[in-house]
């Protein structure tokens, strides 16, 4: 499912993707309280994004992705039915992590804060791999997409909607349409968790597509 301050840990291989996604214009991570001057440049990259798209007719076009093997099928069928080269596309994943607790032990040291640095760095890898993957996915239609990753502010999967709906109300007035997925759950798990596509129907302005 497809907001924010940064969070993985240890795959070598993964390493090499961080470079180049991190180096990539197109991946930015949204990080909160962020400098002033940062939030100025960010408007007017904002500014001129909206600009582009509108004077080529386009639509503003929020793809919502979970890192899921679901995502696959959700950008082929964007990509086939929906998206067009005129428009501006955002691939946007809310990630997360479970962080150790901090639980006192008799004479016994732990380093909380590493082990949960190195959660928090492995979350990230794993976020810019799919980011990777699935902007390389649009690219073999000729489409180039935005890339925003979202580190949530609870544990994994328990704020991820809200993160999203905060996200889109705040920075992207503008958009025209979400696109997310109905995921492989259960009435169980959605009853536990909340389905994320059912909130973003209901509470979203603009309009939202679900792909099954």
């Amino acid at each position: 499912h497809c907001c924010s301050h940064d969070r993985f840990g240890n795959l070598a291989h993964l390493s090499k993707i961080r470079t180049s996604t991190t180096q990539d214009k197109n991946v930015k991570e949204v990080v909160g309280n962020q400098p002033k001057a940062s939030e100025e440049k960010e408007k007017r990259e904002e500014d001129t994004a909206i600009a582009d798209y509108r004077k080529k007719g386009g639509s503003f076009v929020i793809v919502c992705v979970d890192g899921s093997k679901g995502d696959v099928k959700v950008i082929d069928w964007c990509c086939k039915n929906l998206l067009k080269d005129k428009d501006r596309i955002m691939l946007l994943h809310s990630y997360n992590y479970d962080p150790v607790p901090i639980v006192p032990h008799m004479g016994v040291t732990f380093d909380y804060d590493m082990v949960n640095k190195q959660l928090e760095k492995q979350a990230r890898l794993e976020a810019e791999a799919v980011m990777l993957k699935l902007s390389n996915q649009c690219e073999t239609y000729g489409l180039k997409p935005e890339c925003k990753l979202l580190l949530g502010h609870e544990r994994v999967g328990s704020a991820v909607k809200y993160d999203i709906h905060d996200y889109v109300k705040t920075k992207h007035k503008d958009v025209d349409m979400l696109v997310c997925g109905s995921r492989g759950m259960g009435a169980l798990g959605r009853a536990f968790i909340g389905s994320v596509t059912d909130y973003l129907v209901h509470n979203c302005e603009c309009a939202v597509i679900v792909v099954k």
